[in-house]
């Protein structure tokens, strides 16, 4: 007998396969509907692009507040490449460069 794939979307909006190779009917979940390939390869799509979309957002909000760090560590007197170091932050090259050479004009 040759495999059957089925597909199901959830009530809570996740989707599932369930695949079998035995004759006769196959019953959804419980809380599921059975949806088509393309609907559920749409679905997924969706779901896949949605938690990117937050990936994203946590990763910018989490540069964001390394950002925030290593300038109040600056501002706090302390060296950049410590500050970046001590935040996790990377600074554009630009922005440490002149802070160093300042530094070592001053005998640092």
């Amino acid at each position: 007998m040759e495999d059957r794939t089925f597909y199901y979307r959830h009530e809570g909006g996740s989707f599932s396969t369930r695949t079998v190779n035995c004759p006769g009917e196959i019953t959804p979940p419980e809380g599921a509907v059975e949806i088509t390939e393309a609907e559920y390869a749409e679905g997924v799509a969706a779901v896949e692009a949605a938690n990117a979309q937050i990936v994203e957002e946590q990763r910018a909000a989490e540069q964001e507040q390394r950002r925030t760090d290593y300038e109040a560590l600056v501002a706090a007197g302390v060296p950049p490449e410590t500050a970046a170091r001590m935040s996790g932050y990377e600074p554009p090259a630009a922005a440490v460069a002149p802070k160093k050479a300042a530094a070592a004009k001053r005998g640092r």
